[in-house]
């Protein structure tokens, strides 16, 4: 199955991935599925993203000039760029800086679909969510919250968790102890998914998942994204693996 079938994903949507463990991994499978299918795709975070992982997606361009911003990228998208990213400017050789969410709606007419990095975790496999958090553009028709699985029965610290003090208030695991499936899901559901207006769909993408153990822990955990009124529930083996093998539990 593709990742962007299971995700719902058509043309004229917005999609924000938000939370951790593999949102640039989807965001590129995501990309490239489209661009199969005929369709071109406006990547644009409205965070910092590495140069790296913005190539791999297609040309990038730059401006602190909306304005600017839009032409430059209806440029690149009528010159036959099936993929093309967009960022405000390059804070270094090897960060691009994210536009700003109000440019979103201008830019999204250009494309069949726009792809938003919506915040950071430090390649963590789960985040706390702070309050600032994510940064969507009112665009949005679906957000996507990512964890890993690799966090599930893992320690609540700096290194499995990014923003662990966040992560402890929320879901009630304190520092250094384990992750438990329903911490997991609160995670994504009322951290990544918790300030999401009515009328934008969501969706929970767990990653690192393979037949046999991690398949039958995401299932745990699926039940309790089912509980917390997460409906659609999408399991992949990415970023292990490319492409992903795709479930839907």
């Amino acid at each position: 199955m593709k990742l962007y079938l299971a995700l719902g994903i058509a043309s004229g949507d917005v999609v924000a991935f938000v939370g951790a463990g593999g949102k640039s991994s989807a965001i590129l499978t995501v990309a490239d599925e489209l661009a199969e299918t005929g369709m071109n795709v406006l990547a644009a975070p409205t965070t910092k993203m590495l140069v790296s992982e913005a190539q791999k997606l297609g040309p990038l361009i730059t401006s602190e000039d909306s304005g600017e911003l839009r032409t430059k990228a209806e440029k690149a998208l009528s010159n036959g760029a099936p993929r093309v990213v967009v960022g405000s400017e390059l804070l270094s050789k090897n960060r691009v800086g994210g536009v700003d969410p109000a440019t979103i709606p201008s830019l999204a007419p250009l494309a069949d679909v726009v792809l938003v990095e919506a915040d950071g975790s430090r390649r963590r496999p789960i985040k706390g969510t702070a309050d600032h958090e994510p940064v969507l553009p009112h665009a949005a028709t679906l957000v996507v919250a990512v964890g890993s699985i690799r966090a599930f029965g893992a320690p609540v610290d700096e290194e499995h968790v990014h923003r662990p003090e966040l992560f402890s208030r929320l879901t009630g695991v304190g520092p250094g102890q384990s992750i438990t499936a329903r911490a997991f899901a609160r995670a994504l559901a009322e951290g990544s998914l918790g300030n999401i207006p009515d009328n934008v769909r969501t969706a929970a993408l767990i990653t690192g998942v393979h037949p046999g153990k991690s398949m039958a822990d995401a299932s745990v955990i699926t039940r309790e994204l089912w509980r917390f009124g997460v409906k659609k529930v999408v399991l992949t083996s990415l970023p292990d693996e490319s492409p992903g093998r795709v479930w839907l539990p």
